[in-house]
């Protein structure tokens, strides 16, 4: 594939980002036209390229004008989308005030775009009952209504991943489809972490298990026109785990998505830092932490942005703090009580979870399909990045025949 930067991290991303491209939330030149601007392996280039292209497309719409509903929705959703990836490798010092800033600015020109919408999402906001609240978005598909309930998708991400993004990336090829789309943020996500300063958990069931609760608890008033009884949930990168988890716990659920298949995140976290396998065997606390912490000037950015964005995200302060949460998120014993049909993606040259979706099918056994994503189609690496129409045609095909939607 054509390299977007000698950075293999900000090529990736600006791959991620131009994915979105068929459903909003971002476009190809503008995006070309600042990545030969930002040096490899530099944050505040990435930060400053980013946030001004976000400025430079809000600014192209004059607020004393009248625009077209499309427009104002085009102009919001690629502005938000921008000033989210500003933000992306800030988070090695959570106190700067530019992550805060882009948040909000991400947040709020997101709402603006939805308020331009046919059938504009409904914000509602959840309590988990374990300490933590969860928002949740609602969209009504357009084919959908009390008298001709449809089926439902929750879509969640993973390590880094946001609501917004995730309305791009599933929410409208979904939606397109005839689905109601429900999107959600659990702990460690980005709501959790600026308005609660909750790190992640393991046990995920506690995230999704609510939101099952309050759809099937309002079938027959403001949510009538969805099909509950074809409820899927589907997560991306290490939403595949969160995704498998919940399920394991939530029998309502007609089927399960996991973009990708993610059978142990301790594995991954420990092939990831050279050293802290040994000082785990050891059982050195000490060396174990410096091993996570030492980043030599020749290792690539997405080392760096792992250990800092884990610091945050687990809101903890060591490596084996860290550690201590990351080695719970197995499905080792978990996997095989997944009782409903499961997708399970592969990415065949994932960089971070190479193997792993076979263990889980093995694991949850006849009701799990392998679907694995290779050069064919440009589909070979972590999350199918850029290759979003296609990834989405395979799941959604897939999903169309687990709850009986028919093409007519």
């Amino acid at each position: 594939m054509l390299q977007l930067s000698e950075d293999s991290s900000f090529h990736f991303e600006a791959i991620r980002s131009l994915g979105i491209t068929r459903a909003n939330g971002s476009d190809i030149g503008e995006t070309l036209a600042i990545l030969d601007k930002i040096k490899p392996k530099d944050f505040e280039d990435w930060y400053r390229e980013w946030h001004n292209l976000a400025l430079r497309v809000q600014s192209s719409i004059d607020g004393s004008k009248s625009y077209s509903p499309v427009t104002l929705r085009d102009v919001y959703f690629r502005a938000s989308h921008y000033f989210y990836v500003a933000d992306f490798y800030t988070h090695g010092s959570p106190e700067d005030p530019r992550g805060k800033e882009s948040y909000e600015l991400w947040r709020k020109y997101f709402d603006m775009a939805n308020a331009h919408l046919p059938i504009p999402g409904q914000h509602v906001t959840l309590d988990s009952g374990h300490g933590f609240k969860i928002p949740v978005i609602l969209w009504r598909a357009p084919q959908a209504s009390a008298t001709n309930p449809r089926p439902t998708l929750i879509l969640g991400g993973g390590f880094d991943s946001c609501m917004e993004e995730l309305y791009n990336t599933f929410g409208i090829p979904a939606l397109e489809r005839g689905y109601n789309v429900t999107i959600y943020e659990g702990p460690g996500q980005p709501t959790l972490l600026r308005e609660q300063g909750v790190g992640f958990i393991h046990d995920w069931e506690k995230a999704v298990t609510p939101i099952v609760d309050y759809i099937l608890a309002h079938k027959s008033d403001n949510l009538a026109f969805m099909d509950t009884t074809k409820v899927g949930l589907l997560g991306w990168s290490l939403g595949g785990y969160f995704a498998a988890r919940a399920a394991a716990f939530e029998p309502r659920l007609a089927a399960v998505i996991c973009i990708d298949g993610v059978w142990d995140f301790g594995e991954t976290f420990l092939q990831s830092f050279d050293g802290t396998g040994e000082a785990l065997e050891k059982r050195d606390i000490e060396a174990f932490n410096r091993c996570y912490e030492t980043i030599p000037t020749s290792t690539s950015s997405q080392r760096r942005w792992i250990r800092d964005h884990m610091k945050y995200s687990f809101q903890q302060s060591s490596g084996h703090g860290i550690y201590q949460i990351v080695k719970k998120m197995t499905l080792e014993g978990i996997a095989d009580k997944i009782k409903m049909p499961a997708f399970v993606a592969e990415a065949v040259a994932d960089q971070f979870f190479a193997g792993q979706p076979a263990c889980v099918v093995a694991e949850i056994g006849a009701n799990a399909t392998l679907f694995k994503f290779d050069e064919t189609h440009a589909a070979e690496t972590h999350v199918h990045a850029g290759a979003l129409t296609y990834l989405n045609q395979e799941i959604m095909e897939w999903y169309a025949g687990i709850v009986g939607d028919k093409h007519e």
